[in-house]
C-alpha cells in the first residue's frame, strides 16, 4: 500500500493497521524504567534508559523462567509476562535540563501477516528480539527487506512511524519526528521482525531474526522460513504536557536522539506457553478485530486492573530517570546526525560516579483466593453472594448505606469488620480500597460479572500470603454476615450501629422536572420505549430508560407504567415543578414503593437521565471522515460493492478498518451489523446522500454511543487516500 509525502527523502510511512483483519491487541502499563536492558546489557547497567511493560522480574538478568515466574504483568492478559520496552522521551530545554515526557504504557499488537499467516508458530521459550538502530540519526533507504518479483523489498527503516494526533485532521505518518506539537499526543510506533532461522534463540546483531518483505505484510527470506506473530507496539507520550516549551527547547529520546529515526523496542518471551500457543492457533489468523474477548485463551486471563494489581516497581539502576534532571541518564550526549551517533555517547564527569545496581529478589505468582459465590469466606459466617455491577451514582450502588477506603489496609475481612461495627449485615469491597456496606441491595444491580479483578490493596501491600480480590471497575465483591447473632439493627453488643432497612429515597431527586401532562389521544409525551410493573418505583422505571443506549427523559404514571424518549410530544407540557402531590397533578404512589409518586391519571412524573449521552457519528477514523447518511434502495444491488462483512458486535471503527484493509475509499454501516466498502457509489443503485436527522438510527451493537445505519440506510465515511 504505496504512500509517498512531499518529504525529503520521500519515504513510505507505516500504515501499519491498514491491512489488519487478524490480530489481537492489549494495553499495557509501565512496570520498571531506567538503564535495564538484558539483550544487550545483561547483567549491567544498560547505556541508556528504558521504559518497561509486562512482567514484574524484569531486571538486568532476566530469563525466561525469570520473567515466566513474575508475580504479575502489567498488561491486560496476565498470561504474558513477557518484558516489551523502549527508550523514554524527554524535553531537553535551552538551560541544559531535561524533563521525561508523561506516558502511561504501550498497546501491543500481535498480528498474521502475509500469505502465509497459517503457518505462523508461536515464540519459542526464552526467544528475545530487538528492532530498531538506536544510532540512527537519519533515513536509510539502502538497507532493504528481502524480496522477490511478486513480494518486493521495502526500506527496513519503515519499521518506525510516528503519528501526530492534533486538535484537527489526523497528519500523515513519517519515519521520524516531525511533528511535536500535538495537542493529543505523539505516538510512536515499531514492527519487529517476524522471520526466524529456526536456529538461534538470540543473537547479539539480531541475524537470527528477518522482516517480512514488506515489514507488516508480505513473506519470509529463504534464509529465515519460519514465521513468528508479527508484534508492534504503540506508545502514546504526552508531548502538550510538557510545560514551558520554547523553540530553543527539543524533544529528545534518552539514547541522545533527536530526531527518532533512532527509536528501537525489545521483546523478551514471558507467555505461558500454553496460552500462546493456543491463541496463535486459533486466534491470530481468524477475523476477529482485535478484540480478546473473542479468544477464550486469552480472555480467561485478561482483566482491566493491570496497573492497579501490578503497579511500577522500584528501579533496579540507582540513578534519577523521572521528573527534571540536569543530564540524560548515563549522560548520554545528544547527537544531531545525519550520521549515525557513536557507538559510546556517554560522558560522565568523575563528579557523577557509576549507579548502583540494586539486587533484586526475583518474585513468583502469588495465589489469589476466589471465593464461589455460596460459600463462607473471610469472617466467620460471611456468605460471599458475587460480583455485582456497581455504579457510582449514589442512588444506585449495590450497597449504599455507608462507606470508607483505605487502600494501605483494605481486604475483604477489614470491610466485613468495619461494616459489622457500623452495624451492617452487607459489605462489599470494590476499587481495590472501597467498602460499601448496606442491609439490602439495591434491586439495580445484577450478580454473576465477571470484572471483578482488581487486587485488594492491604494484600498488594503485605507482600505475603495469598492476594483478595476487591471488586474492579464499577463491580463490586458483596459479601453477607448470616451468623444469627448478629443483628443488623445495632443491638449487637460492643456496636455503634445506627443501619435502617433499605429503602428506596421517598419524592424525588435533583433531576426531577416536574408533572407533565400526558393525553393518549394526542399521543404520547414521550414516544421511546414503555413498560409496565405491578412494583414499579422510580429506580425501575431509570433502570428501565438508561440501560443500553438510554433515553434523555423518563417519566411514571398511573402508579404502575414507565415512558422514556428523548423529546417530548406535543401532548407534553409542564404543569408543576412542585413535588408535593396533589389532586391536580402526580399525585399517585408507586406500586411498588409507596413513598414514591409515580405520576397520576394522564399525567407524567418526569425525571432527567444525566448520563445520558447522545450516539453519534465518530469523527474522525483514522483517515476517514463522517459523511451524511447514503441510502441503499437495493436498486441494482448495493450503494457500495467492494466489498462486506458483517458482525453481531459491529462498531463503526470496525467497519472503517475492514474498508481500509480492503483498501477502500468509502466505509457504510447499516442494519447495525452490516459493513460495505467501495471504491465509489453505485449510481445506478439509485443511492443518495442525505441528512441523518430525521433517519430512524440504530446504534452500534459494540458501541452504544456510535450509529451503525439503519433499514435501507448506511452511516457513510469517506477517506481521500488510501
Amino acid at each position: 500500500m504505496m504512500r509517498s509525502f512531499f518529504a525529503i527523502p520521500t519515504v513510505l510511512a507505516l500504515c501499519f493497521l491498514g491491512y489488519v483483519d487478524a490480530f489481537w491487541r492489549m494495553n499495557c502499563a509501565v512496570i520498571q524504567t531506567g538503564r535495564v536492558d538484558p539483550l544487550v546489557n545483561y547483567g549491567a547497567v544498560a547505556a541508556h534508559a528504558h521504559t518497561i511493560v509486562g512482567g514484574s522480574n524484569i531486571g538486568v538478568n532476566s530469563t525466561f523462567r525469570t520473567l515466566i515466574n513474575s508475580e504479575c504483568s502489567s498488561c491486560e492478559i496476565a498470561a504474558d509476562k513477557s518484558a516489551y520496552w523502549t527508550p523514554l522521551l524527554y524535553y531537553s530545554y535551552p538551560n541544559g535540563s531535561f524533563l521525561e515526557v508523561p506516558h502511561g504504557g504501550s498497546v501491543i499488537y500481535y498480528l498474521a501477516r502475509g500469505p502465509n499467516a497459517n503457518q505462523t508458530i508461536p515464540y519459542p521459550k526464552d526467544f528475545r528480539i530487538l528492532t530498531g538502530d538506536k544510532s540512527l540519526r537519519s533515513y536509510d533507504s539502502v538497507t532493504m527487506t528481502w524480496g522477490n518479483a511478486a513480494y518486493p523489498g521495502r526500506p527496513v527503516a519503515d519499521r518506525i512511524s510516528f503519528v501526530c494526533l492534533p486538535d484537527g485532521p489526523p497528519l500523515p505518518e513519517y519515519p521520524y519526528m516531525f511533528n511535536t506539537t500535538c495537542a493529543n499526543g505523539m505516538r510512536a510506533q515499531i514492527a519487529f521482525q517476524s522471520c526466524w532461522n529456526g536456529k538461534e534463540l538470540y543473537k547479539q546483531d539480531n541475524s537470527h531474526v528477518a522482516y517480512l518483505s514488506g515489514i507488516d505484510n508480505g513473506i519470509c527470506p529463504p534464509t529465515h522460513p519460519i514465521q513468528l506473530p508479527t508484534l508492534f507496539m504503540e506508545t502514546l507520550y504526552a508531548v502538550s504536557q510538557v510545560p514551558d516549551q520554547t523553540p530553543e527547547g527539543r524533544f529528545v529520546f534518552s539514547q541522545g536522539d533527536p530526531t527518532g529515526y533512532g527509536f528501537h523496542a525489545d521483546f523478551q518471551n514471558g507467555w505461558e506457553t500454553n496460552v500462546l500457543a493456543d491463541a496463535t492457533k486459533n486466534c491470530l489468523v481468524p477475523d476477529n478485530f482485535g478484540q480478546i474477548s473473542y479468544c477464550p485463551s486469552l480472555y480467561a486471563s485478561q482483566n482491566n486492573g493491570y496497573s492497579v494489581n501490578c503497579p511500577e516497581r522500584p528501579a533496579q539502576i540507582g540513578e534519577p530517570v523521572h521528573g527534571l534532571l540536569d543530564h540524560l541518564p548515563g549522560c548520554i550526549r545528544i547527537t544531531d546526525g545525519p550520521e549515525s551517533a557513536p557507538a559510546s555517547s556517554m560522558n560522565c564527569p568523575p563528579s557523577i560516579p557509576p549507579p548502583r545496581i540494586f539486587a533484586t529478589k526475583d518474585s513468583v505468582p502469588r495465589p489469589t483466593a476466589s471465593p464461589v459465590p455460596g460459600a463462607l469466606f473471610g469472617v466467620a459466617q460471611n456468605k460471599y453472594l458475587g460480583c455485582y455491577n456497581d455504579s457510582a451514582a449514589s442512588s444506585y450502588r449495590t450497597l449504599n448505606a455507608i462507606s470508607t477506603t483505605n487502600y494501605q489496609a483494605m481486604t475483604v475481612e477489614w470491610c466485613q469488620n468495619w461494616c459489622m461495627q457500623k452495624g451492617y449485615r452487607l459489605s462489599g469491597v470494590e476499587y481495590a480500597q472501597e467498602c460499601h456496606c448496606d442491609n439490602e441491595i439495591n434491586p439495580t444491580s445484577v450478580s454473576g460479572q465477571r470484572e471483578c479483578t482488581w487486587n485488594c490493596g492491604g494484600t498488594m501491600t503485605s507482600g505475603t500470603g495469598k492476594q483478595q480480590i476487591c471488586g474492579g471497575l464499577g463491580h463490586i465483591n458483596v459479601y453477607n454476615n448470616t451468623d444469627s447473632n448478629f443483628d443488623a439493627f445495632g443491638d449487637m453488643t460492643d456496636t455503634a450501629g445506627n443501619a435502617q432497612p433499605y429503602s428506596p429515597p421517598a419524592g424525588v431527586g435533583p433531576n426531577y422536572l416536574g408533572c407533565y401532562s400526558d393525553g393518549s389521544s394526542s399521543g404520547r409525551a414521550l414516544t421511546g420505549a414503555v413498560t409496565a410493573d405491578r412494583y414499579m418505583t422510580i429506580e425501575k422505571c431509570a433502570e428501565y430508560c438508561t440501560a443500553g443506549i438510554g433515553y434523555q427523559y423518563y417519566g411514571l404514571e398511573f402508579a404502575s407504567q414507565c415512558y422514556c424518549g428523548n423529546t417530548f410530544q406535543n401532548s407534553g407540557r409542564l404543569l408543576t415543578r412542585d413535588s408535593t402531590p396533589n389532586n391536580n397533578t402526580c399525585q399517585m404512589r408507586c406500586g411498588g414503593s409507596q413513598p414514591q409518586i409515580c405520576g397520576g391519571p394522564n399525567v407524567l412524573s418526569v425525571y432527567k437521565n444525566a448520563n445520558y449521552r447522545p450516539p453519534m457519528m465518530k469523527t474522525p477514523i483514522g483517515k476517514y471522515k463522517a459523511q451524511a447518511c447514503l441510502t441503499d434502495p437495493g436498486t441494482n444491488g448495493r450503494s457500495l460493492q467492494g466489498a462486506s462483512t458483517t458482525n453481531p458486535k459491529m462498531t463503526e471503527d470496525m467497519c472503517v478498518k475492514f474498508c481500509l484493509g480492503k483498501q477502500m475509499r468509502y466505509a457504510g454501516i447499516e442494519y447495525g451489523v452490516e459493513c460495505y466498502c467501495g471504491n465509489s457509489i453505485v449510481e445506478s443503485s439509485g443511492a443518495k446522500q442525505v441528512s441523518c436527522d430525521n433517519l430512524n438510527q440504530m446504534t452500534c451493537p459494540g458501541d452504544k454511543y456510535q450509529w451503525c445505519g439503519g433499514a435501507g440506510f448506511m452511516s457513510l465515511y469517506y477517506s481521500s487516500s488510501i
